[in-house]
C-alpha cells in the first residue's frame, strides 16, 4: 500500500502540486483518478522492483543522486516524476516534513557525513544502528519525495547495510513500531529506530 496520505501546508494545495490531479491524486501512467485504485497498482508494481533491486549487487558508495535513482526504478513505471524532488510542502500528522527549498542542501550534508564514516563497513550490528537510526530519522524528515519515500528510505538503508557486510530483515518490524520510531525520531529522539534496526540486522558469516 502507499505511505500514509500526506497533507498540504499552509500556502499549498493540489491545485500547486505538479505531480497531483486537481481531486489531490497524484499523477500517473496509467490516468487513474482515484486513489484505491491508484494505490493497489503502484503497491504491486513497486513490490516488484524493491525485490529486482535487492537481487542486484549493492552500490558501493552513496549520494543523493542513487537515493533519486532507486526512488526512480522503483516507480517510474506509475508515477512520469518519479525520482524527483517534491515542489511542494507537506505534512503527516503534527509533522511538518523539511521545506521543498531546503532538501538537496540537506540530502548532500547527510550523505557526506556517511561518505566520511565509509559508508559503516565492518561496523557491528548497534554502532551501525546507532548511526543509521539517525541518518534515517533525518532522512525522514527531509522526506524528499511526493510519495514512496518510506519504501525507498528502507530500500537505500537495506544497500548500505549489505555493502557493509550486513544482512537487515525489516519484516519483522510492525508499522505501528516504525511509525513511533520516526514521530520520536522527529522529536529528537533516534534511539527507537537505531533499536529497530540493530535488533533486526546480523553480520554476514565470514
Amino acid at each position: 500500500m502507499q505511505d500514509d496520505d500526506h497533507y498540504y501546508v499552509e500556502g499549498y494545495n493540489a491545485e500547486l502540486d505538479p505531480y497531483a490531479l486537481e481531486n489531490g491524486v497524484l499523477k500517473n501512467n496509467f490516468g487513474i483518478t482515484d486513489s484505491a485504485s491508484l494505490n493497489e497498482v503502484e503497491a504491486d508494481i513497486a513490490g516488484v522492483q524493491i525485490q529486482k533491486i535487492l537481487k542486484e549487487p549493492a552500490p558501493k558508495s552513496f549520494t543523493a543522486l542513487h537515493l533519486c535513482a532507486l526512488h526512480e526504478q522503483v516507480f517510474s513505471e506509475v508515477y512520469p516524476w518519479a525520482g524527483q524532488y517534491r515542489q511542494v510542502d507537506i505534512a503527516k500528522g503534527d509533522t511538518h516534513f523539511l521545506r521543498h527549498q531546503e532538501i538537496a542542501a540537506k540530502l548532500d550534508t547527510l550523505f557526506s557525513g556517511l561518505a566520511k564514516e565509509d559508508y559503516l563497513k565492518g561496523a557491528n550490528p548497534q554502532a551501525f544502528g546507532e548511526f543509521m537510526g539517525e541518518f534515517l530519522v533525518q532522512l525522514n524528515f527531509v522526506h524528499p519525495f511526493r510519495e514512496g519515500n518510506g519504501r525507498v528510505q528502507r530500500l537505500l538503508v537495506t544497500q548500505i547495510a549489505t555493502n557493509a557486510g550486513l544482512s537487515l530483515d525489516w519484516q519483522p518490524i510492525g508499522n505501528e513500531a516504525m511509525k513511533q520510531a520516526c514521530i520520536a525520531g522527529i522529536q529528537g529522539e533516534s534511539r527507537p529506530m537505531a533499536r529497530l534496526i540493530w535488533l533486526n540486522i546480523k553480520q554476514f558469516p565470514v
